[in-house]
């Protein structure tokens, strides 16, 4: 089988495919035969040496990926040859809080990822696929919609009603967009320019705010009625935080979920202490949390949108699609 792999250390200018032998399942394994792998910006930063947990080669990238069952071992009954499934991105994460120990495997770095045409792994450590979906979709699902659906129904609890504001229009995004949606919230998306608006609103969204003006927290404002946003999905970090705070309404929650503008934020104190606001972090979500996303997924029929779509050997060009931005949606790898 092909793999691809940074061999002697980690950058793209040492990704190698190399031939390895086909897996041989034990007892408890199944081995996916990968039909589409999607892009995350992890992938990116770890190819350029700026991820905040240390990995080394050799090491298959990717953390996300769908593929078909095409064995499984003898004492397996989570999964039948045939049936379309999904890597956990944190494999030891089924249920419950995170810990030290549950986060220490991912995929895709530090542990081996799915960029392969074979994985295997334990059963436990795959959900099955929503029926309704593609594998190029699905293979969008395992880290964006997990942590998206992680966020706001575990971490936070996203009431009908409510106004969720979403920033960007990636796969985190327009994960939450869709989750959102179907959760009964008025979501609201800010983005540069406004771009991608009619497709939000196609997708979700109940308006499309420029995330690129100085004063976007007073259109929310407009928005809602001076009522602003209850929940937030922070997606740029660094400089915008503070016009997150400053979008909230008292009590509020934000959701930082990424970092696309800096990894460094200086938050105005005194905004978060006058609106009494919760700040939450999230590390992508548990598998419990995939299963849900799974039901509600298949429940509302539920899409992901795929900004482009590339042979598996390109995920050079797959990263630079991917770091271009202004996407709407997952760049994804076919086998």
């Amino acid at each position: 089988m092909r793999t691809w792999s940074y061999i002697d250390h980690v950058a793209l200018d040492d990704l190698r495919m190399v031939e390895r032998p086909d897996p041989n399942p034990g007892p408890h394994d199944v081995v996916l035969r990968m039909r589409a792998v999607a892009l995350n910006y992890r992938d990116a930063a770890i190819a350029s040496g700026h991820y905040h947990i240390g990995v080394a080669a050799p090491l298959i990238p990717v953390s996300d990926g769908c593929g078909e069952v095409v064995a499984v071992g003898s004492a397996v009954s989570r999964f039948k040859v045939g049936d379309l499934a999904c890597p956990t991105y944190l494999p030891d994460w089924i249920d419950g809080p995170i810990s030290a120990r549950t986060a220490m495997r991912r995929l895709g770095g530090p542990s081996d990822g799915v960029l392969a045409d074979l994985v295997m792994l334990k059963e436990d450590e795959a959900v099955r696929a929503p029926a309704h979906l593609s594998p190029e979709e699905a293979a969008t699902l395992p880290v964006a919609a997990v942590t998206a659906w992680h966020s706001l129904h575990v971490l936070g609890r996203l009431r009908p009603g409510e106004v969720l504001l979403v920033q960007g229009a990636g796969g985190v995004s327009s994960a939450a967009v869709l989750i959102g949606k179907a959760s009964g919230a008025q979501v609201i998306v800010a983005t540069r320019g406004a771009r991608h608006a009619e497709a939000l609103v196609a997708l979700g969204a109940h308006a499309v705010i420029d995330s690129e003006a100085a004063d976007w927290p007073v259109a929310l404002l407009r928005a809602t009625g001076g009522r602003g946003a209850d929940v937030i999905v922070d997606v740029a970090g660094g400089a915008s935080l503070n016009r997150s705070l400053q979008a909230l309404q008292p009590g509020g929650l934000l959701h930082q979920v990424g970092y696309a503008a800096d990894t460094h934020a200086d938050i105005d104190i005194y905004e978060a202490i006058r609106r009494a606001v919760t700040i939450r972090v999230a590390t992508a979500g548990h598998r419990t949390s995939f299963e849900e996303v799974v039901r509600t997924f298949e429940l509302h029929r539920l899409h992901p949108p795929i900004a482009q779509i590339l042979p598996a050997d390109d995920f050079v060009g797959g990263l630079a699609a991917l770091k271009a931005g202004g996407h709407l949606g997952k760049v994804v790898l076919t086998f």
